[in-house]
């Protein structure tokens, strides 16, 4: 079962999915002729790094996240096969605190979900060997394609 996102401590705006199109090589495929699961873990790692480390002449190629991956849960919800069609990686950013966020990805192709991961990354200082605080350019970056929290109970 995947994880519930915990409420958030910003209230992001304009935001919107960060949207990845990935290839499906005849190296992903396992002997039974679908993607092995590593290799779908690695489509979606592929995606967060597009998403975070962008591409230079873009705006704010000067960002440089700094983060580990501290848990990845990943559900599988049919295989996925290799087709002529490239996949969709689909991330949102959830729960963003000081120090860590969350990011779901779902693997599609069409209407269909091959895959939803949640992964916990966390802020990392290398020379440290710690959690830091994300700085303000990473959560403004993150931000922008942060889910809005859960509407709570009614009162």
């Amino acid at each position: 079962m995947l994880t519930q996102a915990l409420a958030s401590d910003i209230r992001p705006t304009n935001c919107r999915p960060h949207l990845y199109l990935r290839q499906v090589r005849m190296s992903d495929l396992d002997s039974m002729q679908h993607v092995n699961n590593a290799r779908l873990l690695e489509m979606i790692q592929d995606a967060h790094i597009d998403m975070f480390y962008v591409r230079p002449g873009l705006p704010g190629q000067e960002i440089r996240p700094r983060f580990v991956y501290a848990r990845h849960e990943l559900d599988y919800t049919q295989p996925l096969l290799l087709q002529p069609e490239p996949v969709t990686i689909t991330t949102t950013v959830g729960d963003l605190r000081r120090t860590s966020f969350r990011l779901t990805s779902r693997v599609t192709r069409d209407a269909r979900v091959f895959c939803t991961c949640v992964s916990t990354a966390v802020a990392y200082d290398p020379d440290a060997r710690c959690a830091r605080r994300l700085e303000e350019e990473e959560r403004a970056l993150a931000a922008r394609h942060a889910t809005p929290p859960a509407a709570g109970p009614a009162h």
